[in-house]
């Protein structure tokens, strides 16, 4: 048996500033925590294309880092992304390998974001997840809309 984690948050940009703002290189050290006091991000590479690799190592200073490793599968602008998920982490020395599903979807000038994560082994590595990704969704919102202000700045 397998199990899934599923969130969605409405989120108020455009798909087109949300996925852009959960793919692009600029915004990775935001989306990962960059802003939080003691937490180091000691790596981020972002390659989003069908086959590209993303590899993302942080956490608190002084402790393990954990490594998150995106590989894509399905990358589909400004709608769905899809990709192999792997999370080593520091404190547990292992590795949770899972597979995530993403969709942007337009609704009323915001974008609905649905998030699954499935192929979880057990319920205690799905719940575990529970922590980050709202954080990480919440984070996701607030960067696209400083991204979506920042481009009517530059409009202006």
């Amino acid at each position: 048996m397998s199990y899934e984690l599923r969130l969605e948050r409405l989120i108020d940009a455009p798909p087109d500033v949300v996925f852009d703002t959960f793919v692009s290189p600029d915004t990775q050290e935001a989306l990962h925590g960059s802003s939080e006091p003691g937490w180091v991000i000691s790596r981020a590479e972002t390659d989003v294309r069908v086959g590209g690799t993303c590899v993302y190592t942080m956490g608190r200073e002084g402790q393990k880092p954990d490594t998150e490793t995106r590989v894509f599968s399905v990358v589909d602008r400004p709608t769905r992304l899809e990709f192999a998920h792997r999370m080593e982490i520091g404190d547990w020395d292992r590795a949770i390998d899972t597979q995530i599903s993403m969709t942007f979807e337009e609704q009323d000038g915001k974008t609905l974001v649905t998030f699954v994560q499935s192929e979880f082994e057990s319920e205690e590595d799905r719940d575990a997840f529970l922590e980050g990704w709202p954080e990480y969704l919440e984070t996701l919102g607030r960067v696209a809309g400083e991204q979506l202000k920042a481009r009517h700045d530059t409009d202006s």
